[in-house]
């Protein structure tokens, strides 16, 4: 008789993890993609840039930009400016060329699946004279939306931002998260 209670407790756990696995990914699953990324944080991303677009001042590009960084990363975070008169974006993921002390040799380098993650989103991976970085046009205006993603995706793909973490912002422009992008709950 325990014999067969054993198995059964067995069939009956396949069963109820068979059906669990029907329902989707779990919490932290969901967190860990960069579906769940972008669930958390383009609005906040997407605000802000609107933000820095919407304080243009076309005698200067000073403080137009927007710096995301990973908590916990020795150097992992990307910075967009906008410039040329709102016409191009300039954005930088860290190299970890200005990790050390000004004059100080080079004691931080990335990894190779960092450099690989941003070379295959179009970043100049050269790291010899300062940050990986891409500069491209925009519309006007631009497609906040996608900027976000692409944020988003150089820093879930290259320092491994995930939706759970609690992102870091520098953007003196667009100083708070506003209350339509916090989550309910």
């Amino acid at each position: 008789m325990a014999i067969f209670r054993v198995h059964l407790s067995k069939a009956l756990k396949l069963t109820v993890l068979s059906a669990f696995s029907l329902l989707g990914p779990t919490v932290a699953e969901e967190h860990g993609s960069f579906h769940g990324l972008l669930s958390v944080y383009r609005c906040e991303v997407v605000h802000r840039l609107e933000q820095i677009y919407a304080a243009a001042n076309p005698r200067s590009d000073r403080d137009r930009f927007i710096a995301v960084i990973v908590p916990g990363h020795p150097h992992g975070y990307v910075q967009c400016i906008f410039h040329d008169k709102q016409s191009r974006l300039y954005c930088e993921a860290s190299s970890g060329f200005y990790y050390g002390r000004e004059g100080a040799p080079r004691t931080f380098y990335q990894p190779s699946q960092t450099i690989d993650a941003l070379a295959r989103l179009g970043f100049d991976t050269d790291d010899s004279k300062g940050n990986f970085n891409i500069d491209f046009g925009v519309d006007a205006p631009p497609d906040f939306n996608a900027i976000a993603d692409f944020v988003l995706e150089a820093l879930h793909d290259g320092y491994g931002a995930r939706g759970n973490m609690t992102l870091k912002f520098n953007t003196p422009f667009a100083r708070r998260t506003p209350s339509t992008c916090v989550p309910v709950g």
